[in-house]
């Protein structure tokens, strides 16, 4: 069951803020709604963003760690989709500690928006509505380090 999750942001123009958004070449086509969707909902709250693409999700954490005295936040969009060996379980648990790590590290918000489901058809379906999710999220905790 989708769950919906109010953030209330602060502010309605972040102009100030500068987030960076790392997305994966590795099913592109299923993220694309997910990149579109959290850059509209960036774009509408008038965020500076900037976009970088790596192969898959295994380079997101170096590109994170390589870009993020520039930004604000960084928002991570990717797909991992389980598969027939352990290649999944690997990838999975590889870069969402390091996403977290990161985010710790460089005390400032690093958003994990690499989905990790069963099939193409879960990623498909769930990749409609995390974009605006994404952003929200990032820009929410801009507001409460903010505050």
């Amino acid at each position: 069951m989708k769950k919906n999750i109010n953030l209330d942001l602060q502010k309605k123009d972040y102009s100030e803020s500068k987030v960076l958004i790392i997305s994966t070449k590795w099913n592109e086509e299923v993220i694309q709604s997910m990149l579109d969707d959290c850059k509209e909902t960036l774009k509408i709250l008038k965020v500076n963003t900037s976009e970088v693409t790596v192969p898959g999700a295994f380079e997101i954490p170096f590109m994170v760690n390589s870009q993020a005295k520039s930004y604000d936040a960084i928002i991570t969009i990717g797909a991992i989709i389980k598969g027939e060996t352990p290649h999944f379980d690997i990838i999975a648990k590889s870069i969402s500690d390091q996403i977290i790590s990161l985010g710790i590290e460089l005390n400032k918000p690093v958003i994990f928006g690499v989905l990790t489901t069963n099939n193409i058809e879960q990623a498909s379906e769930r990749s409609k509505t995390k974009g605006k999710e994404l952003a929200l999220s990032a820009l929410y905790l801009l507001d409460k380090l903010d505050g």
